[in-house]
């Protein structure tokens, strides 16, 4: 489990000319490190006399930021594991016609598989994209340019987990499956641009109006 080893085995091992951990990973991480830069916004809204009126929300949001970090942290070895899982059906034998039949069936569910994990990760950075969005009204105003920092990891993310369901779904034979899950990316991708870039423009207008 990567989340027990220093972070610096991660990236060496990424690094390396290894299979995993990968992009999928990557991007969990990635999510991951987002939900912790808006987690730490929360933090330093609580308990703040001016923000008392928002106190009950903040917690909230707090405690779900925390899921969705924790959430993100198990994608990455779920992506890993993904990975493993195709690569041992890969190494199935395929000299007779019934073990070909038999490989090619192991070999679609595990493509769909691999593609739950990614859009799991798109579906948590999207959500974090929201609560970024909420943030921005409701959060210690000195810590602004984090919330653009959270938001544009999260986006990051998103963007990242995308590319990971789409090379699973190109070798997907169900097309009923690969068109249900491109449509909810699809929503994911739009809906989580705007909102990115609405906050973007919102933090830079704050920062440059102190």
């Amino acid at each position: 489990m990567y989340m027990d080893k220093p972070l610096r085995d991660f990236l060496l091992d990424t690094f390396s000319r290894t299979p995993t951990p990968g992009g999928g990973s990557v991007a969990a991480l990635t999510g991951a490190l987002g939900a912790s830069v808006l987690g730490m916004v929360a933090n330093y809204t609580l308990s703040k006399k001016k923000f008392k009126s928002v106190e009950g929300r903040i917690k909230e949001i707090l405690k779900e930021l925390e899921e969705k970090r924790d959430r993100l942290s198990e994608l990455i070895q779920k992506d890993i594991d993904a990975y493993q899982n195709f690569s041992k059906v890969m190494g199935m034998p395929k000299d007779t016609f019934e073990e070909r039949e038999a490989r090619t069936r192991a070999l679609q569910s595990s493509l769909k598989e691999a593609s739950e994990v990614p859009l799991a990760t798109a579906s948590v950075s999207f959500r974090l994209i929201k609560i970024a969005y909420e943030l921005l009204s409701k959060s210690n105003p000195n810590l602004i340019s984090d919330v653009g920092v959270g938001v544009i990891l999260a986006w990051a993310t998103l963007e990242s987990a995308a590319l990971n369901v789409e090379i699973n779904l190109s070798s997907i034979k169900d097309s009923s499956f690969v068109e249900k899950k491109r449509r909810s990316l699809s929503l994911l991708l739009s809906e989580g641009k705007k909102i990115k870039e609405e906050v973007v423009k919102k933090v830079k207008e704050k920062i440059s109006s102190k």
